[in-house]
């Protein structure tokens, strides 16, 4: 388990000092992936390289598995990184090295006895899907499989902990698939708790089960995952929830609307994303009811249906109609056209 106490942060700059980090208090479970998100400047880099002191916090503590890192001296703290892997936006790999040695130099730095360092090398090759590619140069590798080659380097020392700094944001999609399927691999059949910041909710939606949303520094909104999507609270959650799952109508469906109409987006949650209350609404009421968009994501292995629809007919009907799909546990929102 990862606990952050009351973390600090300031940089000292040309015109004083600048927080990065107020005040941030967060407690990771072991074997969870845990994504931090935010734009660019929110913090969430500072906070992930708090954890394994790259940056020294300037006040707070940092608690992993039980041990205080911020009490440590540097001999203990050294030994103590070891438990903690991490994986970079940009690879960081040495050019002049071959695949298997920038896997070996991890295991060589930990002080491991040459005998053991040829096996456990190929062992996590395997594991990261890239034997046949022991002898190639970082050069010679697409990005993705460069960031295989650092996802191998972060576990060649058996970490407890995964720290992921914005690991997909230089791959394009097909790949950005195929590392965070990797990453999930690892996650399950390791153990490992991962801890991820990016910027991109969808990363989030396919990997994480718990997340924080920063602003500015802070954490502003923090749960599981799918009850963030489900029902986000403050207004920076909603716009990364809604540039995710949100539909644009074309400006034609607006143009010909009916005036006596209401556009509504309706959120279903939980069982509800996978029940006829729609059909069943239009039994019970008279109104009708025109789906002009609408699509269910499952995150994990819960559905999440969002549509968007116009609604006609008598108002006292169409304002009952829209109780009836919130007593279904169904979330409704008068869409405007702006």
């Amino acid at each position: 388990m990862i606990e952050l106490k009351h973390l600090n942060k300031q940089y000292k700059t040309k015109t004083g000092s600048v927080t990065g980090v107020h005040d941030v208090s967060l407690t990771i479970r072991r074997g969870t992936v845990f994504g931090i998100v935010g734009y660019s400047g929110a913090g969430k880099s500072s906070v992930l390289r708090c954890i394994n002191l790259l940056e020294t916090p300037t006040s707070g503590e940092i608690w992993v598995d039980g041990v205080n890192l911020t009490s440590l001296s540097k001999q203990e703290l050294r030994r103590a990184r070891q438990k903690i892997g991490m994986i970079f936006q940009h690879f960081h790999l040495i050019s002049s090295k071959t695949v298997f040695d920038n896997i070996a130099f991890a295991l060589k730095a930990a002080d491991k006895p040459a005998s053991e360092i040829g096996g456990r090398v190929r062992e996590l090759l395997q594991l990261v899907g890239l034997s046949d590619k022991a002898d190639s140069y970082p050069a010679q590798l697409s990005g993705g499989q460069k960031q295989r080659v650092g996802i191998a380097r972060a576990l060649a020392n058996d970490p407890q902990v995964l720290l992921c700094d914005e690991p997909t944001s230089a791959l394009d999609p097909m790949t950005t698939h195929s590392i965070l399927a990797l990453l999930r691999e690892i996650n399950q059949s390791l153990g490992l708790t991962i801890v991820l910041i990016t910027h991109e909710m969808d990363v989030v939606k396919d990997l994480c089960q718990h997340v924080a949303i920063m602003n500015n520094g802070r954490v502003i909104e923090e749960g599981a995952v799918y009850d963030i999507f489900a029902n986000p609270e403050q207004p920076l959650t909603k716009e990364f929830v809604q540039n995710t799952l949100e539909f644009k109508l074309p400006r034609k469906l607006w143009d010909r609307r009916n005036p006596d109409g209401m556009i509504v987006k309706v959120v279903f949650r939980n069982e509800a994303a996978e029940q006829a209350i729609i059909s069943d609404m239009l039994k019970q009421i008279p109104v009708n009811a025109n789906i002009l968009h609408g699509k269910i994501d499952y995150i994990g292995d819960k559905p999440l249906g969002t549509f968007i629809m116009e609604v006609t007919g008598d108002a006292a009907q169409v304002e009952r109609a829209l109780t009836y799909l919130v007593d279904q546990s169904c979330a409704v929102e008068v869409v405007n056209h702006d």
